[in-house]
C-alpha cells in the first residue's frame, strides 16, 4: 500500500460520501412520495420531506466540498486540475466550479433543491406528486456525478476523482511514486479555465441560466401531477406563478448570454444564433406560450391539452438543450459547447425518460399505456440484441409522437363551439402556436447534427428517395453531411422575423379584446390612437433610418414592435388606469417590444466603419480580412475611419492580457488657403483660392486646384495628401485586448464606447504577439508566389514583382555569374510603411544549368531580404522568400470597428421586461392565494 505524499484524500472521500448520500436520499424521497400519493398514511409524506431535506443538505455539502478543493488548488484531483490554476483570480473560482459538466450539474441540482424546498412548503394538495417528480429528476441529475460502475456501465463522472485513479492512468509508472506531486511538473499547476470564460459574465450568467433551467421543472411537475391525479384543470392555478417565474429567469439568463457575447466576445453583435444560444431560446418560447395558455384556461377552461403539451415539452426541451450542449454532438458548430465526457448515453436516457413519462401519463386508458410501455420494452430489447439502437430510438420517438395525438383525440374534451374570432383567448392561442412554430424552426435547424445520427440506419432508403426526387437535402442526410446553413444569421432572420412581427402584433392588440366575444367597433376605437401613432413613427423612421423597398419586412417588424410598445403603454394608462398590481403583463410586453425594437435597429443599421484607408491591401495578409470591413493601423499613424480619425498609440501587456490603445479623434473640416500644396491622385496640386473642400477631390479640382507642372526642388515628402478633414480634439480611447493562453489559444476581446444613441464596438482582428528572429536579426521568411505585376504584403512592407528577365552576357561579370550558369533576374519593388520605395534585383541561378544556387539580396534601408527560389513557366507564378529585419519593422494591427445605433433601447427593454414579469408573478401569486380567476 503506497502512502502518497501531499495528497488531500479525506476531502475527496467526503465529497463522494455526500454525492452518494444525496442520490440515495433523492431516491428515498421519490419512493416515499410515490407511496404517499397512493396512501392516506401521512407518515410516508413526512418521510419524503425528511429524505428531501437530507438530500438538500448532502447536495449543499457536495458543492461546498468542491469549492474548498478549487479554492485550495488541490491539483491531484482531475476536476480541480482542469478548471483552476494558480494564476486564476479568486473571483473566477466560482466560474471554475461550473465551467465543467460535473460542476454545472451540481449547480442545476442546487437550484432544484432551493426551489424544491419552496415547493415543499407551498404545494399543499399537490405536494406528493410534484415532490415525487422533483425527487426523481434530482435522482436522475445526481446520477451524472456519481462516477460508479454498474456492471460494465459507468454511471456519471465524479468531480472527486484523483488523476492517478483515472482508468487511463492506472498502472502508469508515475502512479507508483509516493511523491509524484513533487516530481511530476504538470501537477505543480492546473490547466485553468478557457480564456473565453474568464469574464465576470461567467460568474453571473450560468447561475441565472441554470436557475431558469431548474425552474422549468416545477410547472412540469404540476402538469405531471395533474395528469397522474386526473385533475386536468386544478394543477394550472398553482403552476401559473411558477411558469411566469421561469419565463422571467430563463429569459434574463438568455439575455445575459447575449450581453456577454456583445461585451466580451468578438461575435460582432448581441445575438449570433449560436447553437448553444438557440438551445436555451427554444424552451423559453414554448414556456411563454404555455404560461399564456394557462392564464386563458383559468378564465375559460379551454386549451387544457395545449397547456399540458407546452408545459411538458418545455421541460423536455430544456433537457434536450442540455443534451445538445453537454454531449458534444454540436462539435464545431458552436463556439461554447462542451465535448463529450462519456455522459451522452445518460443524457439521452434522461431525455427519453421524460418523453416516455409524459406520453404515458397523457394516455388515460390502462390498455393503451400497457401497449405503449410494451412497445418501449420491445424496442429496447430489439435495439440491443440486433445492434439497431439508433433505429430503435427513431421508432420510439415516432411512437411517442403518435400517442399524444391519439390522447388528444380520445381523452381530452373538445369545446362545443370554437372561440369567437374577436376574443382574447382565440388570439392568445394563435400566439402560442406561432411561438411553437418559431421554436420548431430553430430546433430543426439547430438539430441538423442530430438528424445525421438518426438518419444513419435509413441511408439506403433515403438515397433511393433522392434518386427519384433529386432533393439535395435527402442526399446530404443519407451521407451524414447535413449541416447548418453557412449564413447562419441571415438564414434564421429570414425565418424568425415573420414570426416576430406576428407575435408583436398580437401583443399589441390582444389585451384590448375581451374574453368571450368583443364588440369590433369598440375594439377599433381602443387601438386607434396607438395604431395611428405607430404608423406615423414608422413612416418617420423609414425616412430617417433609410429603409428601402428591399427591407419592407424589417419595416413591418419596426411597425409591430412600436405598436406593441405604445399599445401596451396606452392599455396600462387608459384601460387599467395605471393600477400597479394589474399592469405587470403590459409592462413586460413593453419591455419585450423594446428588446426586439432595439435588436432590429442596432442590427439592421449596424455599420462596419473600419474600411481600410491605409496604403496596403490587407486581404494579402489573410483571406479572412476584408478591405471594406477591416482597417490596418500602423503604430503612431493617424488615419480617417468612419467619420473619426483613429491612431494606434501603444500596446500594454498586463498579466495574460495585451491591451491595444486606439485613440479616436473628431474629424474637423479643413480650410485650404490659396497657395497650399497637396498631393492628389499622385500629382502635386496648388490651391487657387481659399475654400472648404467637398467630399471628392475630382469635384473640387476644376474650380479650386491647378497642377504644379514642375515640382522639382519641392520637398515632396513634406507635402500632405489631399483630404476633406483633419484630426480635431481627442474624443475617447478604446482598449481592445488579446487574452493570452497557450493551453486553449489566444482570444480577442472587444472594447466599446457607449453613447446614448449608439455604441462604437472595436476588436482586434490581428496583432503580432511574439517575434522570432534568426541570428542575423531577420524574422521568419514569408513564401510568396508572384506573377509579374503582383503585389503582396510582408510585415509592414509591400512587395511587387516589377519585371523578370534573363541575365545578359554583358551583365554576368556584374553579378559574378559563372560561364556555365543560367541566371534569371527579378526586379522587386519594395514600399515601406512610410511610403518610401526601393528596388532590389535577386537572381535565380542554376549552377551548370542544373543545381539551384541561393542568392539572397538585402535592401538595407527597408530591412527586407529577398531570395528568388523557383521559376514556374507554366503558371507564371514564381516563388520568393521574403523576410523583414526586426529592427526595421513598423508595428501594426488589423482592427474592426462596428457602429450599433440605438442599442440602448434593447438594454432598457431587458430591464423593463424583467420588472414587468416580476410584477406579473406577484399579481398571479396574490390571485392564486385568493382563488380568483386571472
Amino acid at each position: 500500500m503506497i502512502e502518497y505524499l501531499g495528497e488531500h484524500t479525506l476531502i475527496g472521500r467526503l465529497g463522494e460520501v455526500f454525492v452518494s448520500t444525496s442520490f440515495a436520499a433523492a431516491f428515498l424521497a421519490a419512493i416515499s412520495y410515490f407511496i404517499a400519493s397512493r396512501s392516506e398514511n401521512d407518515a410516508y409524506r413526512r418521510m419524503g420531506r425528511a429524505a428531501f431535506r437530507l438530500h438538500s443538505v448532502a447536495l449543499i455539502a457536495t458543492a461546498v466540498t468542491l469549492f474548498i478543493m478549487l479554492f485550495n488548488k488541490y491539483f491531484e484531483y482531475d476536476y480541480v486540475w482542469k478548471h483552476a490554476n494558480r494564476d486564476m483570480p479568486l473571483r473566477y473560482i466560482f466560474s471554475g466550479f461550473w465551467e465543467g459538466q460535473e460542476g454545472s450539474f451540481i449547480l442545476w441540482s442546487f437550484w432544484n433543491v432551493v426551489l424544491g424546498n419552496i415547493l415543499l412548503l407551498t404545494a399543499k394538495k399537490f405536494e406528493n406528486l410534484t415532490m415525487m417528480m422533483v425527487s426523481i429528476f434530482q435522482m436522475l441529475i445526481g446520477s451524472m456525478i456519481l462516477g460508479v460502475y454498474v456492471l460494465d456501465f459507468k454511471l456519471g463522472n465524479s468531480p472527486f476523482d484523483l488523476i492517478r485513479e483515472l482508468p487511463e492512468n492506472v498502472g502508469l509508472p508515475w502512479t507508483q511514486m509516493s511523491n509524484y506531486l513533487e516530481r511530476i511538473p504538470s501537477f505543480s499547476d492546473g490547466r485553468g479555465m478557457n480564456p473565453l470564460l474568464q469574464n465576470y459574465w461567467m460568474t453571473i450568467h450560468p447561475p441565472t441560466l441554470f436557475l431558469g433551467y431548474a425552474s422549468t421543472l416545477f410547472p412540469f411537475a404540476f402538469a405531471i401531477a395533474g395528469l397522474a391525479s386526473g385533475k386536468l384543470k386544478e394543477w394550472i392555478r398553482p403552476a401559473i406563478p411558477w411558469a411566469f417565474f421561469s419565463v422571467s429567469v430563463l429569459g434574463i439568463g438568455i439575455l445575459m448570454g447575449g450581453a456577454w457575447a456583445y461585451e466580451a466576445l468578438s461575435f460582432g453583435g448581441f445575438w449570433a444564433w449560436d447553437p448553444v444560444e438557440n438551445a436555451s431560446l427554444i424552451p423559453w418560447l414554448t414556456l411563454v406560450g404555455a404560461a399564456h395558455v394557462m392564464v386563458v384556461n383559468q378564465r375559460k377552461n379551454r386549451s387544457q391539452y395545449t397547456a399540458l403539451f407546452l408545459t411538458l415539452i418545455t421541460a423536455i426541451l430544456v433537457m434536450y438543450a442540455s443534451f445538445l450542449v453537454h454531449s458534444g454532438v454540436l462539435g464545431d458548430t458552436s463556439v461554447h459547447s462542451f465535448t463529450d465526457d462519456g455522459l451522452m448515453k445518460q443524457h439521452l436516457f434522461i431525455l427519453l425518460f421524460l418523453v416516455a413519462l409524459s406520453a404515458t401519463l397523457m394516455l388515460f386508458e390502462t390498455r393503451l399505456r400497457l401497449v405503449y410501455l410494451a412497445g418501449i420494452v420491445v424496442l429496447i430489447i430489439a435495439g440491443w440484441a440486433l445492434e439497431l439502437k439508433v433505429a430503435a430510438i427513431v421508432a420510439f420517438l415516432i411512437m411517442s409522437v403518435i400517442m399524444p395525438i391519439l390522447a388528444y383525440k380520445k381523452f381530452f374534451v373538445k369545446p362545443e363551439k370554437e372561440e369567437p374570432l374577436w376574443s382574447r383567448e382565440f388570439w392568445i392561442f394563435i400566439g402560442s402556436m406561432v411561438l411553437l412554430l418559431s421554436a420548431a424552426q430553430i430546433a430543426l435547424e439547430t438539430s441538423k447534427p442530430i438528424w445525421n445520427i438518426l438518419a444513419e440506419p435509413f441511408a439506403g432508403p433515403l438515397m433511393d428517395i433522392y434518386s427519384v426526387t433529386k432533393i439535395e437535402g435527402l442526399k446530404s442526410l443519407a451521407e451524414g453531411k447535413l449541416a447548418p446553413n453557412s449564413d447562419r444569421i441571415n438564414h434564421f432572420n429570414k425565418w424568425q422575423i415573420p414570426f416576430a412581427f406576428v407575435v408583436t402584433f398580437l401583443i399589441a392588440f390582444t389585451q384590448f379584446l375581451r374574453y368571450g366575444k368583443s364588440n369590433f367597433k369598440q375594439f377599433g376605437k381602443k387601438i386607434l390612437l396607438s395604431l395611428s401613432v405607430s404608423l406615423l413613427i414608422t413612416l418617420a423612421a423609414a425616412t430617417q433610418l433609410s429603409y428601402d423597398g428591399d427591407e419592407f419586412i424589417l419595416l413591418i417588424l419596426f411597425f409591430t414592435t412600436v405598436f406593441a410598445v405604445l399599445a401596451n403603454l396606452d392599455y396600462a394608462i387608459r384601460i387599467l388606469k395605471g393600477k400597479f398590481n394589474a399592469s405587470g403583463a403590459s409592462v413586460a410586453h413593453i419591455g419585450f417590444g423594446l428588446v426586439l425594437l432595439g435588436a432590429l435597429i442596432s442590427t439592421s443599421r449596424s455599420e462596419k466603419i473600419s474600411e481600410n484607408a491605409s496604403r496596403f491591401d490587407i486581404e494579402q495578409l489573410s483571406n479572412d480580412f476584408n478591405n471594406n470591413e477591416d482597417v490596418l493601423l500602423f503604430k503612431q499613424d493617424t488615419i480617417m475611419m468612419g467619420g473619426y480619425f483613429v491612431s494606434y498609440k501603444e500596446r500594454d501587456k498586463q498579466g495574460l492580457n495585451v491591451y491595444y490603445k486606439v485613440e479616436y479623434f473628431d474629424a474637423k473640416p479643413i480650410t485650404y488657403k490659396e497657395g497650399d500644396h497637396v498631393i492628389a491622385r499622385g500629382v502635386v496640386m496648388r490651391a487657387k483660392d481659399n475654400h472648404v473642400p467637398g467630399p471628392d477631390f475630382i469635384l473640387d479640382q476644376k474650380d479650386h486646384w491647378e497642377v504644379v507642372k514642375d515640382p522639382r526642388g519641392m520637398m515632396l515628402d513634406s507635402i500632405p495628401r489631399w483630404t476633406q478633414y483633419r484630426p480635431g480634439k481627442k474624443l475617447f480611447d478604446l482598449n481592445p485586448r488579446i487574452q493570452l493562453n497557450p493551453e486553449f489559444g489566444n482570444v480577442a476581446e472587444p472594447s466599446t464606447k457607449r453613447y446614448w444613441n449608439k455604441d462604437i464596438y472595436t476588436h482586434i482582428r490581428w496583432a503580432e504577439l511574439e517575434v522570432d528572429t534568426d541570428a542575423t536579426g531577420f524574422r521568419a521568411a514569408t513564401e510568396l508566389k508572384l506573377g509579374v505585376g503582383d503585389t503582396a504584403l510582408v510585415g509592414s512592407n509591400s512587395v511587387r514583382l516589377n519585371q523578370l528577365s534573363v541575365v545578359k552576357d554583358e551583365e554576368r561579370e556584374k553579378y559574378r555569374i559563372a560561364p556555365n550558369d543560367l541566371a534569371v533576374k527579378a526586379r522587386i519593388g519594395i514600399k515601406t510603411a512610410d511610403g518610401e520605395v526601393f528596388e532590389v534585383e535577386p537572381l535565380y541561378i542554376l549552377r551548370d544549368s542544373i543545381l539551384p544556387v541561393p542568392d539572397p539580396v538585402i535592401q538595407d534601408e527597408s530591412g527586407v531580404r529577398v531570395n528568388f527560389d523557383k521559376i514556374d513557366p507554366v503558371t507564371g507564378k514564381h516563388t520568393f522568400f521574403v523576410a523583414e529585419r526586426f529592427a526595421n519593422r513598423k508595428e501594426f494591427i488589423v482592427m474592426q470597428a462596428i457602429q450599433f445605433p440605438m442599442i440602448n433601447i434593447l438594454w432598457i427593454g431587458c430591464i423593463i421586461m424583467f420588472l414587468g414579469t416580476v410584477m406579473a408573478i406577484r399579481h398571479r401569486i396574490r390571485l392564486s392565494k385568493k382563488g380568483k380567476k386571472a
